[in-house]
């Protein structure tokens, strides 16, 4: 048993200070494919038994091939978790947090396991991974009052199935990845997409949460609190839910949620743009996002175009069943402009702007429309088939087949959200960046490119992305669909590589917090806690301490 074991009958050690660094979390990365031994299983079997004894022996994984693939996210491993639990209600997630408190074992919250910022990795081998996903039911949809609550563990195309149904939705409904993402994950991590150009980010929608904490306490906060009344409301004094959204599962594991609805738009259409320059582009989305016209607008690169809009082009049969998707979504006539204009022609095109405006009336939306043609051309955009939203519409939510890049290269992202007035000033570090580090980025065959999303008439989000070819990661064989899998391409190990786009990283990281940038998904990569004022730090600290004294849960999130 390793020095930082503890046996469950054994007086535990005296707990890290909180906010101090969290031991073994500056380790490197494991080599893909690999994993720590992690500690002895043997000197925790009376707690893994009494897991075993609440949770059920289907819902307890402490074999090698699990405790691997709950080692991994989708760009790197730190150490082993000694198993992963899968509770199938709040209650059985309450006592087992309990149990573990109890023997000073650290949870770590993982939803739909889609992470590339360190969120649900392990900083401490005597650990173990709390796996969300049994914990999905969708609880009620309260038309009248215009709210859903849900267990954090439902995915966001189940809750938008449901929903459509009723015709109603989430103002918010769920990022690309949400076939696998969780609506706790992105409450955790914060996300943005479909919906966000007008309403903003997951944790925006939030009206309550039933959070459970290190010791397994249910705490309920913001409309969950209030006794004896329906969550229709988020404020009733104090916002004490504030702190555990977007908090990287630091404060606790989010169990249940209510979150807004609205009427589902019934009129939308779709528009798309060249660009000679990103800063044309760029204007562009900000103008769009300043005017509310876009439910969702983005814009990408050429090589980020090149490498996810165009992948699957010789893949017909998936095409067809795309376009018939279309066809159903959006009616004949686009279906035919997309298989006439398909999706090659944006191989041709440097920088591509494509929007969705949707209305509940077919006036509101030609209106908006009109508006928006007259902006982008004003800026220099050259009309497009806009193929791309059309089919993200009609195909919203994907098997996350996209963790890795279009040959099997290795894949991952990294962001940043600026006011618009800094939004160019920001792509030119980004490229500067990127220009710094090209000679030897070409020299291991690394391609970067990006991608830029609004969020309200606030926000401009920039993410900077980076394929290479190295070692694929155990974890793709679980996540990606298996037909797919055996397509791809696969490559010897490039850790020089994979250090060239962590020092990338890193560098970007850090820039973006001296310029006064807001990140999601923060994990335990973003420098969070060089981003705070000393007061607001201090401050989560104390809040950290009341709720997680022994620093139990999640240990290094958000660098606490």
């Amino acid at each position: 048993m390793s020095e930082d074991a503890q046996s469950p009958n054994s007086e535990p050690s005296a707990p890290p200070a909180v906010g101090n660094p969290v031991p073994g979390y500056a380790v490197e990365s494991v080599p893909p494919g690999e994993t720590k031994p992690g500690v002895d299983l043997a000197g925790h079997k009376g707690l893994l038994d009494q897991l075993t004894q609440i949770l059920g022996a289907e819902n307890v994984k402490s074999d090698d091939e699990s405790r691997a693939f709950f080692a991994e996210d989708t760009f790197r491993s730190f150490e082993t978790p000694l198993a992963a639990i899968s509770p199938t209600s709040t209650e059985d997630l309450s006592l087992a947090a309990a149990a573990c408190h109890d023997a000073r074992i650290a949870l770590v919250p993982r939803g739909g396991g889609m992470s590339y910022t360190d969120g649900y990795l392990h900083t401490k081998p005597d650990s173990i991974t709390v796996d969300t996903q049994k914990i999905n039911r969708i609880l009620e949809i309260n038309e009248d009052d215009m709210y859903v609550t849900v267990e954090c563990g439902c995915t966001w195309t189940d809750l938008n199935d449901a929903l459509k149904e009723k015709g109603l939705r989430t103002p918010y409904w769920g990022p690309l990845s949400g076939f696998q993402s969780r609506v706790g994950g992105a409450l955790s991590q914060n996300s943005v997409f479909f919906g966000s150009g007008f309403y903003g980010s997951a944790v925006e929608q939030v009206l309550g949460l039933d959070v459970i904490l290190a010791d397994g306490t249910v705490l309920p906060v913001g409309s969950h609190a209030v006794a004896g009344g329906l969550p229709f409301m988020k404020h009733y004094g104090p916002d004490l839910m504030g702190p555990f959204l977007a908090d990287a599962g630091a404060l606790g594991v989010k169990a249940t949620a209510t979150l807004r609805l609205i009427r589902r738009p019934e009129h939308r259409r779709h528009l798309a743009y060249a660009f000679d320059t990103y800063a044309d582009m760029a204007n562009a989305l900000s103008s769009l996002s300043r005017e509310g016209l876009a439910t969702e607008a983005m814009g990408f690169d050429k090589n980020q175009q090149s490498a996810r809009v165009t992948e699957g082009e010789s893949n017909f049969l998936k095409d067809v069943r795309t376009l018939f998707k279309v066809i159903k979504e959006s009616g004949i006539l686009d279906g035919l402009q997309i298989a006439f204009a398909g999706r090659r022609y944006l191989k041709d095109v440097f920088y591509g702007l494509h929007l969705s405006v949707e209305d509940h009336t077919k006036g509101g939306v030609e209106e908006k429309v009109k508006q928006a043609k007259r902006l982008a051309r004003a800026l220099g955009g050259r009309p497009l088939p806009a193929s791309v939203t059309k089919i993200c519409h009609a195909e919203p939510f994907l098997p996350p087949d996209s963790i890795v890049g279009p040959s099997g290269e290795r894949w991952v992202p990294l962001h940043c959200i600026v006011p618009h007035s800094k939004a160019v000033e920001a792509l030119d570090a980004v490229t500067a960046v990127y220009k710094k580090y090209a000679a030897v980025a070409e020299k291991h065959g690394i391609r970067n490119g990006f991608l830029l999303v609004t969020v309200g008439n606030y926000g401009f989000l920039i993410e900077p992305v980076w394929f290479w070819p190295d070692a694929q990661l155990k974890m793709y064989e679980t996540a990606i669909r298996p037909e797919h899998l055996e397509k791809l391409q696969t490559y010897d190990a490039d850790e020089e590589g994979r250090t060239i786009v962590k020092n990338m990283r890193d560098e970007l990281a850090a820039m973006f917090a001296d310029m006064g940038a807001v990140s999601m998904q923060l994990g335990k990569m973003y420098r969070y806690d060089k981003s705070r004022k000393p007061e607001a730090w201090e401050m989560l600290k104390k809040i950290k301490g009341v709720v997680d004294p022994n620093g139990l849960m999640n240990p290094g999130a958000l660098k606490l």
